[in-house]
């Protein structure tokens, strides 16, 4: 791992960033005195997390920088708040921009090593029996990364999947886990390895205060994917009619109906089906509620993580569902959609 060595001038208020980038053919490239800004993006249903720096188009011995950087070098991010930098970021340039007009800027996109299951697909098989820890893991193992399980586990049927990697990770198997076990979840990159983990599992909760770091905040309130009915259906008969075997209702007399179907597995007991149905109706019986809160940035901060925000209409527990930062040198932001903790 590239390491970075910088005056410590930092501080909590005002975090210094520092990135190198390093050529598949082995150069190391600091350009940290030529940044111009960084931008970098983890947001909910993306499993992979971007980072945008722009910087001078300068000289590097005879060549510029646009002649000498190409796409899959890898970009490392570094960050310090007033100790020692630490890596916040790595992954791979996906693409590059370069505008020769007054000032040559260079702009290069990375995004960490998920976006490989983001962008294939594929088609798996895995017999009955295999717990959702161990199916994840040997795709990764197929992709040559490692992972860092903590998330819940169930004891899979029989699997067949096909499609985009990243919906079968999303959908397949990790949301059959939260479908069953009611647990948030979150994937993501930390240093090359895989990390699946449930939300709120950092065990540095930071503190967001009006007038202290949060600048402002806002929220929205829909109905947009309220579920108050579950009907569960079984097998067809001869004329091609579905039996209904359960109805699960939630807060149909506030809401109204709702209502969604749940196709009972012939494998899959009754209970088992009416426990799903019971854990989709209590995530989502009531108006979602999502916010936005503008903060001085908090480098450490990723999504999934737990953080604590008294601003606003914002008292509490949230969890944080993205994370969108923009770093100049005139300013240090980050914006963090969250949603109530619990």
């Amino acid at each position: 791992m590239p390491e970075r060595k910088v005056k410590n001038l930092a501080s909590k208020l005002d975090p210094d960033y520092s990135a190198v980038i390093v050529s598949k053919d082995g150069p190391r490239y600091d350009i940290t005195p030529l940044m111009t800004g960084v931008d970098t993006n983890e947001s909910e249903g993306q499993i992979a997390a971007r980072a945008t720096v722009s910087f001078f188009n300068a000289l590097s011995g005879t060549k510029y920088m646009n002649q000498l950087i190409r796409a899959m070098d890898r970009l490392f991010l570094y960050a310090n708040d007033g100790g020692s930098p630490k890596e916040v970021f790595r992954g791979y340039i996906w693409e590059i921009e370069y505008s020769s007009e007054l000032e040559k800027i260079l702009s290069v996109t990375a995004y960490d090593n998920l976006i490989f299951f983001q962008e294939s697909e594929d088609s798996l098989y895995f017999s009955s029996g295999m717990a959702t820890s161990a199916v994840t893991a040997s795709i990764c193992q197929d992709w040559g990364v490692k992972q860092n399980y903590t998330y819940e586990s169930i004891t899979h049927e029989e699997l067949t999947l096909e499609g985009a990697l990243s919906d079968i990770f999303l959908n397949d198997l990790l949301g059959a886990v939260k479908k069953k076990k009611g647990t948030r979840f979150v994937m993501r990159s930390r240093e090359d390895i895989v990390d699946i983990a449930p939300f709120g599992a950092n065990t540095t909760v930071y503190d967001l205060r009006e007038l202290d770091t949060v600048t402002s905040t806002k929220s929205r309130t829909t109905m947009d994917g309220v579920v108050t009915k579950v009907k569960i259906l079984g097998s067809t008969d001869d004329s091609g009619a579905s039996n209904t075997e359960a109805v699960v209702e939630g807060n149909t007399s506030k809401y109204g109906t709702i209502q969604k179907i749940q196709r009972k597995d012939s494998d899959k007991s009754l209970s088992d089906a009416q426990e799903e149905a019971n854990t989709q109706i209590t995530e989502n019986d009531e108006p979602k509620v999502e916010f936005d809160v503008d903060a001085i940035d908090i480098p450490w901060i990723r999504k999934g993580d737990k953080v604590h925000v008294t601003a606003g209409n914002m008292v509490g527990d949230f969890f944080v569902t993205g994370v969108n930062r923009k770093i100049r040198s005139d300013e240090k932001m980050m914006t963090l959609t969250c949603i109530h903790a619990g």
